[in-house]
């Protein structure tokens, strides 16, 4: 994903993805399809060459992302943003909110038509300004299943973020199990005792 030259002196992947929490939109990693009638899932056909395609003909993988010849997930500009061995067979992991509870980064997201060239979702919008997917449910500007309070929820309405966690445009943050952090980076600054305990003291 990384060129070895772009990794900094201390062995960090380059910014913004070092430290930015909104890192990547999962629209634009996913085909545009049909829905089946009945089931209101997506239709992943085959192309001529056996592969999984979506409706404009581009490769997928059986759970519906766009992906390489190796398998790896990449976005609508061919970018590739997964790994094949971050992935959960072929599915992108399940990610954690805030409150430490897994969930499944689609049952968040609405169903819309996607512009090919730019990755974006086709939201319906009424006269009030509120945004909605094909199956009629509230969502906010970047796709996500929202309650009226603007409170992110999945697809069975239980709340997954706070709209205080959310980016300013609507984005919600991205804690994958692997994800990592420096702890240093949290801690105060204080003295150790012999057994490696912090000194701690009371103003």
């Amino acid at each position: 994903m990384f060129e070895s030259n772009e990794i900094d002196d201390r062995g960090e992947i380059p910014a913004p993805f070092c430290v930015e929490r909104y890192n990547f939109n999962p629209f634009k990693l996913r085909g545009d399809f049909l829905l089946d009638r009945s089931t209101k899932k997506p239709l992943i056909e085959k192309g001529k060459k056996g592969d999984l395609v979506d409706k404009l003909g581009r490769t997928v993988n059986r759970k519906g992302w766009l992906c390489d010849k190796q398998g790896c997930i990449i976005d609508f500009l061919g970018v590739k943003k997964f790994d094949k061995k971050h992935l959960e067979n072929g599915d992108m992991p399940k990610l954690f909110n805030y409150a430490g509870q897994r969930y499944d980064i689609l049952d968040v997201c609405g169903v819309f038509d996607i512009d090919p060239k730019t990755g974006l979702i086709k939201a319906k919008t009424n006269p009030q300004g509120q945004h909605f997917d094909n199956l009629g449910r509230l969502v906010n500007q970047k796709g996500y299943l929202i309650d009226y309070n603007g409170h992110v929820v999945d697809v069975r309405g239980k709340k997954i973020f706070d709209k205080k966690y959310l980016s300013l445009n609507g984005e919600v943050p991205k804690i994958f199990p692997f994800t990592k952090f420096n702890i240093k980076n949290i801690q105060g600054d204080f003295e150790m005792d012999p057994l490696g305990n912090p000194i701690l003291e009371k103003n």
